[in-house]
């Protein structure tokens, strides 16, 4: 290994820092998507929720109607 003239250390640590760029916007990338699938995720739990709920009510009023009737 022969000594690095210091225009091959600055060139070297410019890629370095042009790679660590591009990691950095790649994990901002990611995290945003990450958040909007949160974001989807949390719509559709909320959704089923309510579906349940109204499942729930349903089959109740159903019974209630089945023991009035018999």
């Amino acid at each position: 290994m022969g000594a690095d003239t210091p225009s091959e250390i600055l060139l070297a640590l410019g890629r370095l820092e042009g790679k660590v760029d591009a990691l950095i916007a790649q994990q901002v990338r990611t995290q945003e998507d990450v958040d909007q699938l949160d974001q989807r995720l949390r719509i559709l739990e909320g959704s089923k929720a309510m579906i349940f709920g109204a499942c729930a009510a349903l089959g109740a009023a159903a019974s209630y109607v089945v023991n009035l009737i018999a």
